[in-house]
């Protein structure tokens, strides 16, 4: 019997030390992600996926992607972001509503596209919580992606020959 309230006892404590470190790393992952995506709106409920994330850059100009997934229905996100985004300055530039809903944003020189798609069974699925849904805010500074130099080739008339 000893043994039994032991092992209930341990098994809480372990339990309860990963809860709590998993509750640690989306509160520091929801920083830098706030962070990067200042003037961005993601819903205060969202639960950041560190793995599907990526971040390159810094400051205004960065580029990459942010995937959370959240308990609100496409709908509810499309209504979420109509919203939101103006009131940070990002004008909605087009939209795609089907099974999947995509829409694309534009604020100076920043352009982002909000990807929202119902999780497939069991994915998003937290214990004792309904299924959630999947959205990738992808965002780019148009100054971010280096332009490609062309080379100047000059081309005489012996080396067209050789071409041939």
């Amino acid at each position: 019997m000893h043994y039994l309230k032991f092992f209930f006892l341990i098994s809480t404590i372990i339990l309860s030390g990963c809860s709590s470190l998993e509750e640690r790393r989306q509160k520091d992952t929801r920083l830098l992600v706030e962070y990067a995506l200042s003037d961005f709106p993601i819903p205060s409920k969202a639960s950041i996926s560190e793995d599907e994330t990526v971040i390159l850059g810094s400051g205004n100009k960065w580029s990459g992607k942010v995937t959370y997934y959240v308990e609100m229905s496409p709908q509810e996100l499309v209504k979420f972001y109509d919203a939101s985004t103006p009131q940070v300055g990002w004008n909605m530039t087009s939209s795609t509503i089907s099974e999947d809903v995509i829409l694309a944003f534009q604020k100076d020189k920043r352009f982002a596209t909000v990807e929202v798609s119902r999780s497939s069974f069991l994915e998003g699925v937290k214990l004792l919580s309904s299924r959630a849904t999947k959205v990738t805010i992808s965002l780019n500074h148009a100054d971010s992606i280096g332009v490609e130099s062309t080379n100047n080739i000059s081309i005489d008339d012996n080396s067209k020959e050789n071409i041939k």
